[in-house]
């Protein structure tokens, strides 16, 4: 058996490391520092640090280097002050599409997967073919239908379209992990009178309780990183999620960059530590048992 070298896979480890985490490192960093030290080659970059950025986001409290003409800039544009708001619809309407994806998908995937009736094998065709339909081709469709409900510019309509996006995936994921339940469990909770509910509710939800986790979890982020929808269903500034602010603020010349990477390392924080759950929780216990197989 050939040897691994542990200089070559630290180094290995320390490049993947620098090229994931080198980005947010960078963007915390510079989160802190203001615009006129970051810009300014005779100051040091650590000469002065400062957190009100996120005294910003988090309060809506305008920075006073923002109000001081040449020091920073004297302006803070529309979508800068969005950025408070957005962040939290996108945790609302992640959280919903998460909650949605669990009601409709858990049971969905439970008939799907241990029962037989008409149509089965179309409609579970159908739902795991949907996703490959392109983006672009729904924008109209759907924008028209959102907007005949009266949902357009609302919350609930990006909610909707988000879990809908998310659905097939929980289904097929869970279809699987209630598919490899054993049979027996099943039959002996028949025999002693429970209903289909009974054992789904009882049996197959807690057994699979890493799948359940490892699919909302991938539906929360899917929806917290969504742009495409969320920039044309959610109208006025008041349903705009963290994904159309921070590109609203990219794209404006007058941005402040020191506020720019606040609210970008603001709205990845979610995603790593979900992504360090699903870990935790879901991988390496798949992992373990693949080992001990």
């Amino acid at each position: 058996m050939q040897r691994r070298n542990p200089v070559l896979t630290a180094l290995g480890a320390f490049l993947i490391l620098l090229f994931t985490g080198g980005p947010i490192l960078l963007a915390f960093i510079g989160s802190i520092v203001p615009d006129r030290v970051m810009f300014d080659p005779n100051r040091g970059l650590f000469d002065e640090v400062t957190l009100e950025n996120y005294r910003f986001i988090f309060t809506g409290e305008l920075p006073p280097a923002y109000l001081e003409s040449g020091a920073n800039r004297t302006m803070i544009s529309d979508a800068a002050r969005q950025a408070p708001r957005s962040l939290w619809n996108s945790a609302q309407i992640a959280f919903a599409a998460l909650v949605i994806n669990l009601i409709l998908g858990a049971p969905a995937a439970f008939i799907y997967a241990r029962y037989t009736f008409p149509g089965k094998k179309l409609s579970f065709m159908f739902i795991i073919l949907a996703p490959l339909v392109p983006t672009v081709a729904l924008i109209t469709p759907i924008y028209i239908m959102i907007q005949e409900a009266g949902l357009l510019g609302s919350k609930l309509g990006i909610i909707f379209i988000h879990a809908a996006r998310a659905l097939p995936f929980t289904v097929l994921i869970l279809s699987i992990f209630f598919r490899k339940q054993p049979t027996e469990l099943f039959e002996a909770a028949t025999i002693d009178g429970c209903s289909r509910f009974g054992s789904f509710f009882r049996i197959a939800v807690p057994m699979a309780l890493p799948a359940l986790a490892a699919t909302g979890l991938f539906a929360f982020m899917l929806s917290y990183a969504e742009f495409m929808f969320a920039m044309v269903l959610s109208g006025d500034a008041s349903a705009r999620t963290a994904s159309v602010v921070m590109a609203a603020l990219a794209r404006n010349p007058d941005v402040s960059w020191s506020l720019l990477n606040a609210g970008i390392f603001i709205a990845i924080l979610p995603t790593l530590i979900l992504v360090a759950l699903v870990w935790r929780f879901v991988i390496a216990d798949l992992v373990r048992g693949a080992v001990k197989a």
